[in-house]
């Protein structure tokens, strides 16, 4: 995963470390699914392996986050997954997966903002034109269009917004600063 391999070291060079935590076997990950009844796409599975979020996990604006979101671990995906569904449910009445557009059945997040978004893989979605997985990016329930086509061009976006300053991280104050002047007319440029 060579977008992987650049995104944590733009990060290393933003902020002197990463912190992802170890990743997960994959019988480990079976086990972690299996009442979800989610099938991970092969480019999530490999993520997952490598990195299950990071360590640790609990300031907002800490350096271990990637501009602001925060990568989850497995367990906590599935978790936030199943209040995501909740809310779906109780806004509209009845079972989220029957709302189209809501919440679909294979959404598992990978990601969270402090601010509530998500940005979550769609494991039911076929593999796009490279073999990745859709990742969506959500208000509360709601996806907000347009997807982002894989998680490698998620994590070469991170990359960019990293090595452009469009996301920095300023010691001083503790915090990320963001300037997303640097990507206007990205057409990712929704994912800041």
């Amino acid at each position: 995963m060579t977008s992987l391999d650049a995104l944590e070291g733009a990060l290393t060079a933003v902020v002197g470390q990463q912190r992802f935590a170890p990743g997960r076997s994959d019988a480990e990950i079976d086990e972690l699914l299996r009442a979800s009844g989610l099938v991970l796409p092969a480019e999530v599975r490999a993520y997952l392996r490598r990195h299950d979020g990071v360590t640790p996990t609990a300031r907002v604006l800490a350096p271990w986050l990637i501009g602001h979101w925060l990568p989850l671990s497995l367990r906590a995906a599935l978790a936030e997954r199943e209040v995501r569904r909740a809310m779906a449910c109780e806004e509209f009445g009845g079972e989220p997966d029957s709302a189209d557009g809501v919440w679909g059945p294979g959404w598992l997040p990978l990601f969270r903002a402090g601010n509530g978004y998500i940005l979550a893989v769609d494991c039911h979605a076929d593999p796009g034109p490279d073999g990745g997985a859709t990742v969506l990016r959500m208000a509360r329930v709601t996806p907000t269009p347009p997807p982002v086509p894989s998680l490698g061009k998620l994590f070469e976006f991170f990359t960019l917004a990293l090595t452009t300053r469009a996301w920095c991280w300023d010691e001083d104050r503790r915090r990320w600063m963001f300037d997303r002047g640097r990507l206007a007319g990205h057409p990712l440029a929704h994912v800041l």
